[in-house]
């Protein structure tokens, strides 16, 4: 089969017209081999030794090639497919957490607005003022932080769960052992992540 290659295109365009044989014939010395002669003869020499045996080694090494890059592709595919599932989990997670920082630093203030507003409720003056304007501001803060994806986390009288809160001490009250007695310190969740846990005291 690739004999016949070089078989059909024997002369080349740098062929003498007058072949050896002629020249013998006429008396005169054969032209010498060029070395495109003898590469070619190695070239030849080469595809005689890859010249398949039979129609059935050719098929059974095709199959077997098509078989292994049907392999690749589809191991290359899976990676792929992989690769996009984890990066859009990666953008949603940044996307949901991009402000994490900012949250972070308004926590102490709006710890702040929740004690100012406690001390407001002891003081009729005071609590008067928080109704009637500061304390609106502020609800209006929280729901603005809301929409963000800030929540503030509900800690006391629930069980103690290790997961949302810290326990910062314990203290003796058989009717809710086991269970938050106090909060210390709001915890809160960001997109129903934890960014801090809750500071809390647990009966016991």
């Amino acid at each position: 089969m690739f004999k016949n290659v070089f078989n059909m295109s024997k002369k080349k365009a740098n062929e003498p017209i007058v072949d050896d044989e002629l020249l013998e014939n006429a008396g005169a010395a054969p032209e010498e081999h060029t070395l495109a002669d003898e590469t070619e003869k190695e070239l030849e020499a080469h595809l005689e030794d890859l010249e398949p045996t039979g129609d059935d080694d050719v098929v059974a090494r095709l199959e077997a090639e098509i078989a292994q890059k049907d392999d690749r592709h589809l191991r290359l595919y899976a990676e792929f497919e992989n690769f996009k599932r984890r990066s859009q989990r990666e953008k949603l997670e940044l996307m949901e957490t991009a402000g994490r920082k900012t949250m972070l630093a308004l926590l102490p203030v709006l710890d702040d607005l929740d004690r100012a507003a406690k001390q407001a409720e002891q003081d009729e003056a005071t609590k008067a003022v928080w109704d009637g304007g500061v304390g609106l501001i502020v609800k209006k803060l929280y729901a603005n932080l809301a929409g963000q994806g800030l929540k503030p986390m509900t800690s006391t009288g629930e069980t103690f769960d290790a997961d949302l809160h810290e326990a910062i001490t314990e203290i003796p009250h058989p009717e809710m052992a086991g269970k938050v007695v106090d909060t210390v310190e709001k915890g809160y969740f960001l997109n129903s992540k934890i960014i801090r846990h809750a500071k809390v005291v647990v009966g016991k």
